[in-house]
């Protein structure tokens, strides 16, 4: 299995169901999972990183579960709710650096 960055809405504090599913189906291939780079983006309208925190939670207590699995980054998207919010955020500039980076 390739290395993937994972990311994610914010909603009420947490991942998505989309991603949810994504880490819920690798269930089936479990012990081919050893070894990964975790990378992190989360966007949400609150203005606070503090609000993000639960969702960096639920990807990393699933990481805590794979074997050899390293964090690499974090970026966190705020005060972004209307489409296309982000083009003006930092976090999408970070982004694209860390995905250049990888």
């Amino acid at each position: 299995m390739k290395d993937r960055t994972s990311s994610s809405p914010v909603y009420f504090y947490s991942i998505d169901a989309q991603l949810k599913t994504v880490i819920d189906r690798t269930v089936a291939r479990w012990t081919e999972i050893k070894n990964k780079e975790f990378y992190y983006i989360v966007t949400c309208a609150d203005d606070a990183k503090a609000s993000q925190e639960t969702t960096i939670a639920c990807f990393r207590g699933f990481a805590d579960c794979v074997e050899g699995a390293m964090e690499k980054g974090i970026i966190y998207g705020t005060g972004v709710y209307k489409p296309g919010e982000i083009r003006n955020n930092p976090a999408c500039s970070q982004a694209y650096d860390m995905g250049k980076s990888i």
